[in-house]
């Protein structure tokens, strides 16, 4: 007797084993298909997602005004999935001939549902009237979608150095292959100056004085004499060459940011 319990209780720990492991091994799998879906789910989102980008010039006197709009714009704005990313206070240009803009806005949207949704929501049309149209001089707005760029995405923050820029390639493939074998060379040493990427993106519909361009990149220092430094390397010194062989325009904004 005391053996088959012996027996028996030792069927039972194997068999409650044997379910763990099941168990375990059920987790992992669904762990991993869940992953899996994350993913997926990641690169539907980022290949439908909308990114906004404005150069916004204001009229002297009206910052207030535009501060209101731009607090009751993102309230709505979050309502539909969305939310403004970044500003940048330009502080100078440090390549390009254009006005420098007062601020520059990147707002992200879901989709190109919600970002027409948005833009004809009825509150934010009044708000849009009220608020933004009065304290605005002039803007140039693109309408981008993330490039297929694989780049490591980090977030900066107030206290670094910004890099906005607008690059316009010249035409044929050949000049964006060219642009591209630059960038892949640069990739790889200007995190040594403490470098970072936040966004690259390309324009599909523009409206304003400022020529679309072919990519918009958004990127931070971590400080102003990394920036520098980076500006200064011989490596680097070696690459834009080709860099602006392969360019028609190239507009480069350097400021902070205030969100």
């Amino acid at each position: 007797m005391n053996v088959l319990k012996l027996n028996l209780s030792l069927a039972i720990v194997v068999l409650i084993m044997s379910c763990n492991k099941k168990s375990e091994t059920s987790t992992i799998a669904l762990h991993k298909t869940n992953k899996k879906n994350k993913v997926e789910e990641m690169a539907i989102s980022k290949k439908e997602e909308i990114i906004n980008v404005a150069l916004v010039y204001l009229k002297d006197g009206q910052e207030e005004k535009f501060e209101e709009y731009k607090r009751r714009g993102a309230a709505i704005l979050e309502q539909y999935g969305g939310k403004i990313e970044r500003i940048i206070k330009p502080k100078m240009l440090a390549k390009g001939d254009v006005e420098l803009p007062d601020e520059i806005h990147f707002a992200s949207y879901p989709s190109i549902e919600v970002f027409n949704k948005f833009n004809q929501d009825e509150e934010f049309m009044k708000v849009r009237k009220e608020f933004a149209m009065p304290s605005i001089k002039d803007i140039s707005i693109f309408t981008s979608k993330n490039t297929d760029f694989k780049f490591k995405k980090e977030t900066g923050d107030k206290t670094k150095t910004y890099g906005i820029a607008l690059v316009y390639f010249k035409e044929g493939e050949k000049y964006r292959k060219q642009f591209g074998e630059y960038h892949d060379e640069a990739c790889k040493i200007i995190p040594e100056f403490g470098t970072h990427f936040e966004r690259f993106i390309t324009p599909f519909e523009s409206k304003g004085r400022v020529e679309k361009p072919d990519e918009i990149h958004r990127f931070y220092f971590d400080s102003p004499e990394g920036m520098k430094q980076m500006g200064t390397d011989q490596r680097m010194q070696a690459l834009f060459p080709k860099r602006d062989a392969s360019l028609s325009n190239l507009i480069f904004f350097i400021g902070e940011a205030i969100l």
